[in-house]
């Protein structure tokens, strides 16, 4: 491999602020077991913030984002993982306080890496990303709690986001009346598109109620809100 590579780095100092791609080198990753060669890496909301200068997502600078990433192994101390293996990372520190995603290569800690499940490439892999990840554990969760299509209909909160539009999709496929909560009228026919049977108004899914409780509406819900909708979830959820 060359001398440098490049990443997305942020930096900060008490009179500025940068952020873009410069040249990193293998001792400037941070310790961890694998040495990855990063393929692909989502960008999240995390991501996002820590590309701000009033970010309080860095916790130290210069820094490299990235929350997620997939790619193939380059060299390794653990024995759980050799040279060639395709894997993903997610989660923990990474792109917080330990250098993510967005570079061409990134050292990670062995026990922060599952390998690249099968079935999937290292694109799709980030395209469903740790909101895809999220809503699948998620709809597990619901699942080891009971939750059952016969049940009654689960309502998806903050639907068009990336973890809304895969909850509606996992649990539409799973045989599940879903109802789809948007305050974006023009993404109907795609919430609908994913299985959504029912759009429900932001308006009424952020409502204020002193009721503790509701008449019963909802089997389950995926709520990727919070805040006042969180609120509203829980008095009509069975």
């Amino acid at each position: 491999m060359a001398a440098t590579f490049r990443a997305y780095i942020v930096n900060k100092t008490e009179d500025s602020f940068q952020a873009g791609l410069s040249a990193l080198r293998l001792e400037d990753l941070p310790a961890g077991e694998v040495l990855i060669k990063v393929a692909y890496s989502g960008v999240n909301y995390k991501d996002g913030l820590a590309s701000t200068p009033d970010s309080r997502i860095v916790r130290s600078y210069p820094f490299v984002p990235g929350i997620d990433l997939s790619g193939v192994v380059e060299d390794s101390s653990d024995a759980r993982f050799k040279p060639g293996d395709e894997v993903i990372a997610t989660s923990y520190d990474l792109g917080v306080s330990h250098y993510g995603g967005f570079s061409e290569y990134a050292r990670v800690k062995a026990d922060w890496i599952v390998p690249l499940p099968e079935g999937l490439t290292l694109k799709e892999a980030m395209a469903l990303g740790t909101a895809g990840f999220t809503a699948a554990l998620a709809v597990h969760q619901l699942e080891k709690n009971n939750l059952r299509p016969e049940n009654g209909p689960v309502l998806v909160t903050g639907a068009t986001g990336g973890l809304g539009s895969v909850a509606i999709s996992i649990l539409y496929n799973l045989g599940y009346t879903v109802a789809a909560s948007t305050g974006k009228e023009s993404e109907r026919d795609y919430l609908r598109g994913l299985g959504a049977s029912e759009i429900v108004s932001r308006d009424v899914t952020s409502a204020e109620s002193k009721r503790p409780l509701e008449k019963e509406t909802w089997a389950g819900a995926v709520d990727a809100v919070g805040g006042s909708t969180l609120a509203y979830l829980l008095p009509p959820t069975t």
